[in-house]
């Protein structure tokens, strides 16, 4: 399995997201990716996809945590999309608590086991709250990837 700071991209971390809803901060990330040359196609797909994983059960995992996630057809590999709210963005979280992370992961079809890996990494690291914190103090796109990379080693 590759490593989280593996499949991340600085340009694909936003350090104050614009959107102020849930479809909103997804449709942005999705648009990080697809801007960079991450996912091919256009933005409404994989937004309508993972919304629809969404009217599943909220990814909203709480403590100020999101991490939509979802398995597409036609996706190469695993890539992840990152946005930061300092006020905070409703995602009917399990708390009832704004989101202030937004880890967006999408992989292929078929890739189940490295695909719940990444999830159950970065739900272990984002576990600690200094981590947590250091992550909501980052200056750059460039020090969120290495925070990452500090905390995988």
């Amino acid at each position: 399995m590759e490593r989280i700071s593996g499949i991340m991209d600085p340009r694909c971390i936003r350090l104050e997201l614009t959107a102020r809803d849930k479809e909103g901060v997804v449709r942005e990330l999705v648009g990080l990716l697809v801007g960079a040359g991450r996912l091919g196609g256009g933005v409404e797909g994989y937004v309508a996809e993972v919304m629809e994983r969404e009217g599943i059960c909220s990814t909203g995992i709480g403590r100020g945590i999101a991490i939509p996630h979802r398995l597409v057809e036609g996706v190469e590999g695993i890539v992840m999309a990152v946005g930061r709210s300092g006020r905070g963005v409703a995602f009917d979280s399990v708390d009832g608590k704004p989101a202030h992370l937004v880890f967006l992961i999408i992989g292929p079809q078929g890739q189940n086991n490295d695909y719940l890996k990444v999830l159950g990494s970065l739900s272990r690291h984002l576990n600690d709250r200094a981590f947590f914190e250091a992550l909501m103090r980052a200056g750059s796109a460039d020090e969120v990837v290495e925070l990452v990379r500090e905390r995988e080693r």
